[in-house]
This record gives structure tokens, sequence and C-alpha cells, in this order.
């Protein structure tokens, strides 16, 4: 039996390495502990990571989705925080803005381009970054656009579930794109943006937005990340070309969009050799795999990555408590009005109510977790002899069984198995099962992600 551990757990090893943070003139892109920052290389493959490379396609290379050419790849504007801001309105959505659209703004693929007309701009002096989709000027020097999202670079905030952005997955462009500069360097610190033909009708974290229809388990969800396989000799290819397979390996891509396959996004420079960057044709889709990046999670509304250290809660402190299989939080059925001893836990999309703190409290033999809404404290049904598997997890009043004392156990992954003094069994997610109203229960722990829990301060 794994030993209880249940004051502080320090000197759990990271797999979280940051570099040099990326920057772009004096501004900082996302904090060092930005997702997009973190590297991967040492992550679990994702369980379904042959059936996504299937979909997207196997045999097919690697392209590099920008170049030589002004009009091949995805520019930025560079804008004084002087600049003057103009009114932007949206077909689909967008932050109200206004944003600092100059006179002659660069659009992606020129200004007569009828594709995605993507405009970034960065406020160098402010450290933000304003970003549109299919942006059009108005008459009286207003704009038009799809969507557009508004990001400061000093900010791990995502944007909220389910709102897009410039970009399908609801992500910032401007970080993931593959930068001459970077590349001249010798070093890229950060993962990449790409797309893929055919996406699932889910998103995963950090993204927050889908755009398919379509709901098979072999289609990627938007926000998937993969990384070109350790075994991959880049030995061969051209130092630059070296640079950007590197990174790669070391912090990955994110799916990002719907497209070709394995097009790998960057920014137009007239110092591309475009016949060096055609080596990246070279790598094929069977050269890439899927990371499992759920660790990383800290809070699912934060691109923020977890510490290399876990630690168990302040005794004052009110937190979420979120499962790792399906990001949402422990819950009391009813909201904040259930304060009936025997209500039961269930879980539901976070979303702020005093029903979804707890607070662990010392006692003797462990914690016990009270429900903020209530009072009362997370029970097992039936009990100190309660030790069967799927017995409900209540609130009751405390009064001090081994059925109301758990213990924080911490997994090798940097979350915690949440587990009744009483039984040994784990608090799990009846049927691991991912939809809102699902029962919480204790269970022979056995590892599973549904078993598995983060603690997040409370908003």
């Amino acid at each position: 039996m794994r030993p209880y551990i249940t004051v502080a757990f320090a000197g759990l090893t990271s797999l979280i390495l940051h570099a040099q943070t990326p920057k772009i003139q004096t501004c900082t892109v996302f904090p060092a502990n930005n997702v997009w920052n973190a590297r991967v290389d040492s992550l679990p493959v994702h369980p379904n990571s042959a059936a996504f490379v299937q979909t997207i396609g196997p045999s097919n290379p690697a392209h590099p989705d920008f170049g030589h050419d002004s009009v091949n790849g995805i520019p930025f504007n560079l804008v004084p925080g002087s600049e003057p801001k103009v009114s932007v309105s949206f077909y689909y959505n967008g932050d109200p803005g206004p944003y600092p659209i100059p006179p002659n703004p660069i659009i992606e693929q020129g200004a007569n381009s009828t594709g995605d007309r993507h405009i970034l701009l960065i406020d160098k002096d402010n450290c933000i970054l304003y970003e549109l989709f299919n942006a059009w000027p108005q008459a009286g020097g207003s704009w038009s656009a799809g969507s557009g999202a508004i990001f400061p670079l000093n900010s791990n905030k995502l944007r909220p579930s389910g709102w897009t952005s410039a970009d399908a997955a609801g992500l910032p462009i401007f970080p993931g794109l593959v930068r001459y500069d970077e590349v001249a360097s010798g070093q890229i610190n950060h993962a990449l943006r790409f797309t893929a033909p055919a996406t699932r009708n889910t998103f995963v974290w950090p993204a927050r937005h889908f755009a398919s229809t379509h709901s098979g388990t072999a289609y990627p969800p938007m926000g998937t990340r993969f990384r070109l396989r350790k075994d991959f000799d880049i030995s061969s290819f051209p130092p630059h070309v070296q640079v950007i397979l590197r990174a790669l390996k070391t912090y990955g891509m994110i799916l990002a969009d719907n497209g070709a396959s394995w097009f790998i996004s960057g920014v137009p420079d007239s110092r591309w050799n475009d016949d060096e960057m055609h080596q990246l044709t070279r790598v094929i889709g069977a050269d890439f795999e899927a990371v499992d990046e759920s660790s990383l999670m800290a809070d699912p509304n934060s691109a923020a990555v977890r510490s290399g250290s876990l630690t168990a809660p302040s005794s004052t402190a009110w937190v979420n408590v979120i499962s790792k299989n399906s990001g949402k939080c422990l819950d009391m059925a009813g909201g904040p009005a259930a304060k009936l001893p025997g209500d039961p836990a269930q879980q539901w999309t976070c979303w702020g109510g005093t029903n979804q703190e707890f607070q662990f409290t010392p006692v003797t033999g462990g914690y016990k977790i009270t429900v903020k809404s209530s009072g009362m404290q997370l029970d097992v049904t039936g009990g100190s002899t309660a030790t069967q598997n799927g017995a409900r997890i209540i609130q009751y009043p405390y009064w001090g069984g081994s059925n109301e004392i758990w213990n924080l156990v911490p997994t090798s992954d940097r979350y915690f198995n949440i587990v009744a003094k009483s039984s040994g069994s784990c608090l799990d997610v009846r049927g691991a099962s991912k939809v809102n109203g699902a029962a919480i229960q204790q269970w022979t722990c056995w590892g599973s992600d549904n078993q598995k829990w983060t603690l997040v301060p409370a908003q």
C-alpha cells in the first residue's frame, strides 16, 4: 500500500523545464509557466495517438506554411502604445476592443486577399496582443471581422470555455508561429501551431473551442498536442530546419485550426530560404505522436502549468477539486442551496458556486473536507463500516467517523488520489464519466484518471 502523506508534498521532480521565455522586442510572449512555453518531451504518449495520426495522415508530409514570399505565412504588426484605436464589428463574436489598427496594416496574404485575412497586432509598449480573423476595412475608419481576441502577454488567463478567438481553437495565433529571428538564434522555446483536415466536435485544454461535427474518437480534438518522436534522426537536415525539428521534439505543436495535414504555421520573411525550409517535407505524419498533456493543467481556466512540487492546501484555503478525467469540478448536487444532510456529490462544469468550494482541515488521521455552501463535510454513505465499491459520497455534519476522514495521496503525474480512511478506497467519478451530473462514489484505487484530482484555489 502507498504511504499516506497528509501535510505537504515537496520534491517531486517536475516534468516541465523552462528555457528562456520567448520575447518579441521587450515583451515576453506569455509568462514562463504558460503552456505554450512548457516542454512536453517527457510527457506520456496519448492513448489515442495512433488513431489521431492515422486520421490526419501518416504518410502525409509536414509542410512549412510560411516562406520568403510576403503572402506565404501569417504576418504580424508591431504598433506603439500611442497607435489610435478603432472600432471593430464582428459577425461571429469577439472582444469589443477597440483595436490599434494602423492605416495600412499587414494582412495575411495581402490587402486584396479573400482567404483568412488574419491581422495580428502587438502593442509593443503595453505588451498586448490583438488578433482578428477575416478583417475588412469599412467606411469611416472602422473595421469588420469574423472574430477577434485580445491577449495581455503578461497573463495566463484563457478565454471563457466555448469561446472562439481569431483561431478555431480559441487560442492565440502569434505564440505558435515559427519566426525567422528565433530560428536564426538557434533555438525556439515554445510550441508551434499546426492544422489538420478533420477534427473532433470537442476541445481539450488549453483550447476553448471546436469547429467540427465529427464525434468519432479517431478525430483529434482542438488543442491536442503533438511532438516529433524522440527517435527521429534530424542530423541530415539543414541547420535552420534542425532548430525547428528540435522545437517539435521538445515543445511540440498544438492543433489550432482545420486545414491541410501537418501544416506548420510561421511568419513570412524575406530571409527564409524556401528550398531549405522545403526539407521539412521529409518529415511525415508517422514521425509524430500525440501527447497527453493533461497533467500540466493546474486550472482549466488558466494556461499556467502545474508547478513541480505538489502541496496540500492551507487549512484556511477554499479550493475547487477538479477531475483529471473530465476537467469538471467536484460539486454538491442542488447548487449552493443544497444544505441538507445526505445531499450527494457529483461532478459539474466549474462555475464558481460555493457548492464547488472545499476546505481541507487537518484532523487526526487525515483531513475533514468541508463544503463551503453548507458547512458540512464529505462523507461515505453507510458510516465507518461502509467499505464496498460504489458507496455514494454525500455531505453530512462532522462527527469524527473514519468515513469522514480523507487522505491525499500524490500520484506520479502530480495529481492527488483522495482516499477514504474507513475503506482505503478512492474518490471516484462513476463510470469514468465526463458528463455533468455523474455521481461521485468510493472505489478501489486502481490508477484511473477518474480517481485523480487537482486542487485549485477558488476564485
